[in-house]
């Protein structure tokens, strides 16, 4: 027992130096690491190649449902995640060039 309370106070000052000498929180350098490995499931994940034919019925039963959002609620999701985006990238940049990506 005493072993892992050792080993997760050393990993909790590791995560601590290292989100200091990148000039982020330890909380946010751990969402980081979280965006970067959901990343890599969503480019190892395969998507079916689908027909025209296909792509158009989908396109018109999306159209008959009703929206989930409003149109203006999209554009500022995806503007929020376009800023969120470029925070990982920055944290990613900071850490390459540390070398500890």
């Amino acid at each position: 027992m005493a072993v892992s309370v050792r080993n997760s106070e050393g990993v909790k000052l590791l995560i601590e130096e290292v989100a200091k000498a990148v000039g982020v929180s330890p909380r946010e350098l751990i969402e980081y690491y979280e965006w970067k490995a959901n990343l890599e499931k969503l480019k190892k994940a395969r998507t079916k190649k689908m027909t025209k034919e296909e792509a158009r019925k989908i396109i018109e039963e999306w159209g008959k449902k009703e929206p989930l959002m409003s149109e203006e609620d999209a554009i500022k999701l995806y503007y929020e995640a376009r800023e969120e985006i470029k925070k990982w990238e920055q944290i990613e940049r900071r850490l390459k060039k540390l070398g500890l990506e």
